[in-house]
């Protein structure tokens, strides 16, 4: 396999080929992040920043922690010139940041002089009420993605004689050479939500409006056009040590100074105010700088005994052989801990999961690219035992969007009642995903391999709704899985769910993020 060393870093980076679809790369959850009401010093001038992820601060335990390059902006400013305010919340659109108390602090401060960045667009492709606005219409149309920036934005900063600059977003990390698409957020239709071009909507808006814009979208898709995959992972968020735990949308430190570095020369070059603010001498960030986070811990596996009753702190009334657990990215330590977040009930035949609560205002977990949190009900199999495992499911309530997700699954490892981002081992599953798209384009049956999510996606049965019930079937023959969902054609993977324990499988039951399912004809049969 071939090797990229990073300058001063000494680190080795693989070249995987990996197979994640764009759209779920793509997928970003609203996240809880302290709120900035005040402004220490409302004095002098700033460089307000508004947007989402790609901009917004961070605090990880990755091994490349998130940056978004809001944080790097001052690395290349005068402090006694100019401070920068970056208010960008991750998980928020041109319209649901409007909302946030971060919204009113600009409100407040923004000021004649100051400068105001505009970072919007991952999540106003959303396919949900909340977050998205619709890329095709005009500045004047309420719900549009340019009326949004400008009502929300632009014209707030026109108004109070500071400077607004539009930034187109930056590109989803592709696991090809490719540049289309979802990587460059022109999205299709999903449903009844409009897709388009919504960097197109920003430099037209830009046009339009007389507002300066920076085309980061054009930037960073030259920049990695002419790069291996490979050599792209450099300027992104790495969850764990492994290359495959990269986040294709969120920027490491040094992606972050690179697009941190484009931005102020770009206004500098329009603007020769701002030119002023400019560090001397400054130089283009280095790939030297991208060292690992000093406090991240190498995740170890301890296994699972079935003997160990402290394990279940969550499930403990589970009939063995059957146990239960929630890990992963579940949202925190409480959340795995709190049956109306995580819950298994056996009772009268029927196995009750859920995970998030049954009228959508609050989820738990996630089936994405990165990394998962589910709840799961299952079985330790010895990995020789071939077996069929089968369930009827029954949707009790789901809430419509890409991270949501039921049914069976197989993986390597099992971890109990563990909040961890870095999980993202290797599995098989049979079970819904992607039902916030167009009915009859959701995946039946997904897995993971090489830390990437592979999809297959079917246009036989309808996408899951409340009501919905459908027969669910894993069968095991050696490392060959075959998947059977409702009516849709069998599925069959080739898997070796052997890489972090090397004795046994773990098959069983899961629910993902925000839906309950009841599940009946539960039957696990060990050849």
């Amino acid at each position: 396999m071939k090797r990229l060393l990073l300058a001063a870093a000494a680190v080795c980076l693989a070249t995987a080929t990996f197979a994640q679809n764009a759209k779920i790369a793509a997928n970003e959850k609203v996240e809880n992040v302290a709120a900035t009401a005040t402004i220490a010093n409302p004095k002098g001038t700033k460089l307000f920043v508004v947007g989402d992820s790609t901009l917004s601060p961070f605090n990880d335990p990755y091994y490349y922690p998130r940056n978004g390059y809001g944080m790097r902006l001052q690395d290349y400013l005068n402090p006694k010139k100019i401070e920068v305010i970056n208010l960008a919340m991750s998980g928020r659109s041109s319209k649901s940041f409007a909302t946030e108390v971060n919204y009113q602090t600009l409100v407040k401060n923004l000021k004649k002089g100051d400068y105001l960045i505009i970072g919007f667009g991952h999540n106003d492709e959303k396919a949900e009420e909340d977050r998205y606005t619709d890329p095709n219409g005009s500045k004047e149309q309420p719900g549009s993605f340019k009326n949004s920036l400008y009502e929300h934005y632009v014209k707030l900063a026109k108004d109070r004689g500071a400077i607004p600059i539009l930034c187109t977003p930056i590109v989803r990390r592709s696991e090809s050479i490719k540049y289309e698409g979802a990587t460059v957020h022109v999205i299709a239709d999903q449903g009844s939500y409009k897709g388009g071009d919504y960097p197109k909507a920003i430099r037209e808006l830009g046009e339009e409006t007389g507002t300066m814009v920076v085309d980061l979208t054009a930037k960073t898709k030259a920049r990695y056009a002419q790069l291996m995959p490979s050599e792209t992972l450099m300027f992104h968020a790495w969850l764990s040590h492994k290359e495959n735990s990269v986040d294709n949308t969120h920027l490491n430190a040094y992606g972050a100074a690179v697009n941190a570095y484009d931005v102020v020369r770009d206004i500098a070059a329009k603007d020769k105010v701002f030119a002023k603010f400019l560090v001397k001498g400054i130089t283009e960030p280095q790939p030297s700088m991208l060292t690992p986070n000093p406090s991240y811990i190498v995740p170890s596996y301890d296994g699972f005994s079935p003997s160990d009753k402290s394990v279940q702190a969550s499930f403990k009334k589970i009939k063995e052989p059957w146990f239960g657990t929630a890990f992963g990215d579940c949202g925190s330590a409480s959340k795995i801990a709190t049956s109306r977040f995580n819950g298994i009930v056996e009772k009268d035949g029927i196995v009750r999961m859920n995970s998030g609560f049954d009228d959508g205002s609050a989820v738990s977990g996630k089936i994405a690219s990165g990394n998962d949190g589910l709840c799961m009900y299952f079985q330790q199999i010895p990995i020789d035992k071939d077996f069929t495992l089968k369930a009827k499911a029954k949707v009790v309530f789901i809430q419509q969007n890409n991270q949501v997700s039921f049914g069976l699954m197989v993986r390597d490892d099992i971890y109990i009642d563990r909040d961890d981002k870095s999980i993202n081992s290797a599995y098989v599953a049979c079970a819904a995903l992607g039902v916030a798209k167009d009915e009859g384009k959701w995946t039946s049956s997904f897995e993971r391999k090489d830390g990437a999510l592979e999809q297959t996606t079917t246009t036989v049965e309808k996408r899951p709704v409340a009501g919905t019930v459908v027969d669910l079937s894993i069968v095991k023959k050696g490392n060959v899985y075959t998947l059977k969902y409702g009516k849709n054609p069998p599925v069959t993977y080739t898997a070796d769910l052997n890489e972090i324990d090397t004795d046994y499988v773990y098959a069983g039951l899961f629910t993902s993020r925000c839906v309950t399912v009841e599940f009946s004809d539960v039957s696990l049969q060990i050849q």
